[in-house]
């Protein structure tokens, strides 16, 4: 299908706790992490979400903000 993203080991996790440190401890061994967005405005700004907000300073490889369907 076109505009499909070939998948490329992703890794999921989960536990308890917040879901940023998860995100941020799990990029110590990526290349990217990708996040979503809550709206399809161009600018990011107050339109990320908590979560996308606190993974984005920390992190130590890119982190890919994207926006939901």
């Amino acid at each position: 299908m076109a505009g499909e993203v070939p998948r490329r080991g992703g890794h999921r996790t989960g536990g308890t706790g917040r879901a940023s440190h998860h995100l941020v401890d799990s990029a110590r061994s990526a290349d990217l992490v990708v996040v979503g967005r809550r709206t399809r405005t161009p600018e990011i700004g107050a339109h990320i979400g908590s979560v996308t907000h606190a993974v984005l300073h920390p992190a130590a490889v890119p982190v890919a903000v994207v926006p939901h369907d």
